[in-house]
């Protein structure tokens, strides 16, 4: 039997990952659980792995698609003997052996984040996502080079730099290494997060660079 949340306030995630990296999050929608044997059009069976309490992978034995590296990896990382993962590979909740399964609780889909960038960490690679220009993502406050757009409390500002407290300040000894960021027209503001929720349309050249993520076109 499949388990099933009853809180109906619970955000349950799906997520694929394609042989190129490509990583792409989906929230369970009116829809429910995902039907398995739809997801792929080759011939036979596919192949369901249990990675953890409420994750499951699933792929396609008889794929010819390109050798899913990372996915790979997944499997191996949580004791699976060596396999030939091609394709791109789903991420659900527990199928309980049928073919439909629910998106993964919180808990699963970070311990599956964690587990991804462990795998990612080891192997010198990253995964990227596509963003619409209104999506939100996570920029740090030294993606930003002199003469960006700073976006603060809705207000853009010309960004020129981050600068140390200075050493005798109630701040950078509360706060060893804390820096604020600096702005042409007097802006500024305490860098205090390592990273900041922004609009995917207001995140500098720095945020694309480092991590490959696409900022795909407002359609």
């Amino acid at each position: 039997m499949t388990t099933q949340d009853s809180d109906p306030f619970t955000i349950r995630t799906f997520v694929t990952l394609r042989p190129d990296r490509l990583i792409r999050e989906t929230e369970q929608g009116p829809d429910g659980p995902l039907n398995l044997a739809e997801l792929f059009s080759e011939p036979g069976p596919y192949n369901a792995v249990r990675l953890a309490r409420g994750a499951e992978m699933h792929h396609h034995p008889a794929s010819t698609d390109e050798p899913n590296d990372i996915a790979t990896a997944l499997a191996e990382l949580f004791g699976y003997d060596p396999m030939d993962i091609r394709g791109t590979v789903h991420f659900t909740g527990n199928s309980g052996e049928t073919d439909s399964a629910p998106g993964m609780d919180d808990d699963a889909y970070a311990g599956l984040l964690d587990a991804l960038a462990q795998i990612c960490n080891d192997r010198c690679a990253r995964l990227w996502r596509k963003y619409r220009p209104s999506g939100t993502v996570m920029v740090r406050p030294t993606d930003y080079a002199p003469g960006d757009t700073f976006w603060a409390f809705g207000t853009p500002h010309r960004f020129r730099g981050l600068v140390n407290y200075p050493a005798d300040s109630k701040t950078a000894q509360m706060f060893p290494g804390v820096q604020y960021v600096q702005c042409d027209d007097g802006f500024e503001m305490t860098a205090s997060g390592s990273v900041y929720p922004t609009r995917a349309d207001r995140a500098p050249a720095g945020y694309w660079q480092r991590t490959g993520n696409q900022l795909l076109p407002d359609d």
